[in-house]
């Protein structure tokens, strides 16, 4: 029998689930999640391909009706956003693979360790599983680092350089890299805006060697030199093009660990992943396309969440997927 699914929350990147969803045989999607006024009651294969599949939007308790195996959520980066949308679905003994950022690896604040902890046994009370997981964090920065340390007898140090051109993105994540903006406008928001996650990778990847290591972070503008366009942007000389975030994990003093992440318009995209240790290694890659993998990476996982052990777990406790 395929694997009943629901899909919480239908933006951009939830639309794209449901398309490649339909497509896989062994899934079956029961269920459509979203609070969008305009998108209630609709049939959720017009929205997504113009087409009836008989699968209407409702609300989450509507959808839980249908009996689903588990829930798909793709609905926000921030696991205190996620928190309550997760616990009513993990109650009805229901489990949960989220691309919520945060929820990919949340030991990185008293906040989120919390939650984290307060998810963890509700998942375990009601015997379901709750995973966090996509293309970065959850596999480029994190999960593929960690599978080559396997090949190395001792680490010196670890770089991870990740460059992804913002405009072949959803326009969520081109408004998180203020395109457009002035310098002085950027100045007024740099708190508010930026990648979700770079944390994430880099204390995942060290928790699992077991390397203390205290974090400095930095963000920065990428100001266009020369003017932009494309079908869907305009960004002037001068203007904001995307951003620069950059992690350094020092272990006593010395640097263990960067990560630094380009995402601006125009970008020649590629993956670099350094480690120098015993054998030393380096992995380039023409850069993994972000939407396409995290949604590939989600259903992948389906077969892996469903036999896990309940509670809240993370990419590191689990076994690759692979395309079955």
């Amino acid at each position: 029998m395929p694997v009943r699914v629901v899909q919480y929350g239908l933006g951009s990147l939830g639309i794209e689930i449901v398309k490649v969803l339909h497509e896989r045989k062994e899934l079956k999607l029961v269920g459509a999640v979203d609070i969008d006024p305009s998108k209630i009651d609709r049939d959720v294969g017009v929205l997504a391909l113009d087409r009836k599949f008989g699968v209407k939007v409702g609300r989450i308790d509507e959808a839980l009706k249908k009996k689903p195996d588990i829930v798909l959520h793709a609905a926000t980066s921030y696991l205190d956003h996620a928190y309550e949308q997760i616990s009513a679905i993990v109650k009805k003994g229901i489990s949960v693979i989220s691309t919520c950022e945060q929820l990919v690896y949340p030991y990185t604040s008293s906040t989120n360790v919390k939650l984290a902890n307060k998810l963890d046994a509700l998942a375990r009370k009601h015997d379901a599983t709750i995973l966090g997981v996509g293309v970065n964090p959850g596999f480029v920065m994190d999960s593929l680092v960690l599978a080559l340390t396997g090949l190395c007898s001792k680490i010196e140090r670890i770089r991870v350089e990740r460059v992804v051109d913002v405009a072949k993105r959803r326009k969520a994540l081109q408004q998180k890299m203020c395109l457009g903006l002035t310098p002085p406008e950027f100045e007024k928001v740099k708190k508010k805006v930026g990648h979700v996650g770079l944390l994430e990778s880099a204390k995942m990847v060290c928790d699992a060697l077991k390397v203390k290591v205290a974090f400095t972070s930095n963000i920065r503008p990428v100001v266009a030199n020369r003017t932009f366009a494309s079908s869907e942007l305009a960004i002037e000389q001068g203007q904001i093009a995307g951003l620069e975030h950059r992690l350094v994990g020092k272990n006593r003093n010395q640097k263990f660990i960067e990560m630094i992440l380009y995402m601006f318009a125009g970008a020649s995209e590629f993956d670099l992943i350094e480690i120098e240790g015993t054998p030393p290694i380096s992995i380039r890659t023409n850069g993994i396309q972000g939407d396409q993998a995290t949604i590939s990476l989600l259903l992948n996982y389906i077969p892996i969440v469903m036999n896990a052990k309940s509670g809240l777990v993370t990419v590191k406790d689990l076994p690759l997927p692979h395309l079955d």
